[in-house]
């Protein structure tokens, strides 16, 4: 009878183990991103800029220091004394207004300091002349010529002043004795206009008599009487300025003479103020320099005292493409005579024919199709990647032959429309403080809406751009 074994050797085998394909899956992914965000904050970050249309109407960063030239008249006192001015500068006279006094012993002078400190300096009728001023200013007024108002508040300031000094005058003189009244003298206005007290030695000047020294600031010397102050017989005392009338006189450049020397009319910004005006403008010559004159019809009392001011010419409207100035790149390229131009199949676009050799040394012509930047004067310009210097072209018929090393610069920009940088042209029409206004429509060059680098410093020349 056989034994049976009741304790049979078992043996166990290890599970097999079967990968989870979706966790393999996610932890691709997570590696993936983890790569891409790694490479994304290390990179070089591009900033892009996209390519619009604007256009530039400011005024050139170049300040002008210009002469101004006016019909002035100066007067002279016709004794000696003390004076008393009656006139305010840059207000009006009128013909037979008096301008100011000459008192010999000041006695004048004092009495009518004291009486222009007391109330009710103005009469009735004073006030109801005023009061007509006012109201042909309101009748008149247009808001096309809010100017204006400047001109009005002159007309009042003067009126003021000549109607306080006037009633105070004949309230003194009225009680002086005959031999002060001897000592006194009240000189009237011989002509009407806007009266000025700065007397430079420039009021007989015409255009036709400038020279060169005249512009020169460093010699130049003024006077300006005030009252109280005791003067010679024969001083100059004020001058009066009969026409609105007026010129600016400044120095041009040569460059400045080609810009403008079709114009007849030019807008001009004052530096002290920042106002502008339009006037006639012509191109005159002071001892064979050329000088811009423009003659004006407004703001000639603002600027009475003045015989210097600086301006700015502000230029036309000027349209294009606007870009930053941050972009503007300047590339070498090679120049290839136009006359060495193929073209390849049935395709226009532009190739040359290219001699090559083997190890062996034998000659083979190679047709290459480059990309062109620019067509000038002839001359065709392709990178220095694509030819090296010392490389010889020929025509088809191999009747001539060129061989490739001179350069020249294009100033352009990065286009990155097919997210890598290729160089393109640029014309400069103008610019402002931070942008520049180029020409459209160029063969070579950029369209509205392309994408340009803000910062040409920060990328190369075919290099892959992320933005």
């Amino acid at each position: 009878m056989s034994t049976k074994n009741k304790n049979p050797r078992v043996v166990k085998y290890k599970k097999r183990r079967y990968a989870n394909v979706g966790v393999v899956i996610f932890l691709g992914i997570f590696i993936y991103f983890a790569i891409y965000t790694f490479m994304f904050m290390t990179r070089d970050k591009i900033s892009v800029y996209e390519v619009v249309y604007g256009k530039i109407a400011d005024s050139t960063n170049k300040y002008y220091e210009g002469l101004i030239i006016r019909d002035e008249e100066v007067n002279t006192a016709p004794n000696a004394g003390y004076l008393n001015c009656f006139v305010g500068e840059g207000n009006k006279v009128a013909v037979g207004g008096v301008v100011y006094t000459i008192d010999e012993n000041g006695r004048v002078a004092e009495l009518l300091q004291e009486a222009l400190s007391e109330e009710n300096a103005l009469t009735d009728e004073n006030y109801a002349d005023i009061k007509e001023i006012i109201n042909d200013y309101t009748l008149n007024y247009d808001d096309c010529h809010f100017d204006s108002i400047y001109n009005f508040k002159v007309d009042i300031d003067a009126a003021l002043l000549e109607y306080i000094n006037m009633n105070k005058i004949n309230e003194i003189v009225g009680s002086m004795n005959a031999d002060n009244l001897s000592l006194f003298n009240m000189i009237k206005a011989p002509k009407s206009g806007i009266v000025s007290y700065v007397i430079d030695g420039y009021e007989d000047k015409h255009i036709n008599d400038l020279k060169l020294s005249d512009f020169d600031k460093s010699n130049y010397t003024s006077i300006n009487n005030k009252s109280n102050d005791l003067i010679a017989a024969g001083t100059p005392i004020y001058k009066t300025i009969s026409n609105e009338s007026w010129s600016i006189i400044i120095p041009l450049s040569e460059e400045d003479v080609k810009k403008y020397y079709e114009d007849t009319l030019i807008k001009i910004r004052f530096r002290e103020d920042g106002i502008t005006a339009v006037g006639d403008f012509e191109i005159i010559y002071i001892e064979n320099n050329p000088y811009g004159k423009i003659t004006l019809k407004q703001y000639m009392i603002r600027y009475a005292d003045e015989r210097f001011v600086d301006i700015q010419i502000v230029d036309k409207a000027i349209e294009g493409l606007k870009i930053p100035k941050s972009s503007l790149v300047d590339m070498d390229f090679y120049t290839i005579p136009e006359r060495f131009a193929t073209y390849g199949g049935n395709t226009k676009d532009v190739g040359f024919l290219v001699e090559t050799y083997d190890d062996d040394g034998k000659m083979t012509v190679e047709y290459v199709n480059p990309q062109i930047y620019q067509c000038i004067d002839g001359q065709y310009y392709v990178s220095t990647k694509d030819f090296k210097a010392g490389m010889n072209l020929t025509l088809e018929d191999n009747s001539e032959k060129y061989t490739i090393s001179a350069k020249s610069s294009l100033t352009g920009v990065y286009n990155v429309n097919n997210g890598y940088c290729v160089f393109r042209e640029v014309h400069i029409l103008a610019e402002s403080t931070d942008y520049y206004i180029i020409e459209s429509g160029t063969t070579y060059g950029l369209l509205v809406y392309d994408h340009i680098v803000l910062d040409s410093n920060t990328v190369d020349e075919n290099q892959i751009v992320y933005h």
